[in-house]
């Protein structure tokens, strides 16, 4: 099985996370930021993001607000200027191709309803069978108990499983579930967190993704 992050993974997403965001601080009254800044805070949720992004000292309460005029508003955005990164159609048509069993699953920390929307838009179900967000009851990343949620889905053990993710979470949820993990480089969040933790493959992009699969692949459940 192969478990895919979305966001700087397989979509950019970042220029409707950001009107979302913005259109939400503002309404607060809160300055907007720029998309580097909002680049740099995506990760570990929408109510993190928000937390990372309103004025310093906002209280609990504060940041409850914007976060849900937030997800108001990401709803409405979520796929005006989003659109798959270069290769990653033609990746996830060959996974399914070469073998037409496979399980192909994604695993995000963005919320369940954009992610359907951005999963029905794009008509993800091309390739892929089933979409997690990070609302659930099964917590978020790196809580492993999506990752192993989806294994079950899909009958695959450890061995026969992995995460491919630009971000820590990905490589934290991987080892939390015993699975390898492949890191795309140039992904959202700031990349000093991933100073200290482990993967098994990083490539630049999915063309390189594409060259490397033979030594990569893992086996199919």
């Amino acid at each position: 099985m192969l478990v895919y992050d979305l966001d700087g993974t397989l979509f950019e997403t970042l220029p409707d996370l950001g009107t979302a965001v913005n259109l939400a601080l503002v309404h607060h009254g809160h300055p907007g930021v720029s998309l580097q800044n909002v680049r740099s805070a995506i990760g570990d949720g929408a109510r993190i993001l928000i937390s990372r992004l309103v004025r310093p000292g906002s209280s609990e309460t504060e940041i409850d607000r914007v976060w849900t005029t937030f997800r108001e508003d990401y709803l409405q955005t979520c796929t005006e200027s989003s659109y798959l990164l270069p290769d990653v159609e033609t990746f996830l048509t060959a996974r399914h191709q070469d073998q037409p069993t496979r399980r192909q699953a994604v695993l995000t920390n963005k919320p369940q309803a954009p992610t359907d929307r951005i999963a029905s838009h794009f008509k993800l179900e091309r390739w892929i069978g089933k979409v997690m967000g990070g609302d659930t009851d099964l917590g978020r990343k790196p809580d492993a108990t999506g990752l192993r949620h989806l294994m079950d889905w899909a009958q695959a053990t450890p061995d026969e499983t992995l995460m491919i993710g630009d971000g820590p979470a990905d490589l934290v949820v991987a080892q939390n579930a015993g699975v390898r993990c492949i890191l795309v480089e140039g992904g959202y969040g700031n990349p000093e967190e991933l100073d200290g933790l482990s993967w098994n493959w990083k490539v630049a992009n999915f063309a390189q993704l594409a060259v490397r699969w033979p030594e990569i692949e893992p086996g199919n459940p």
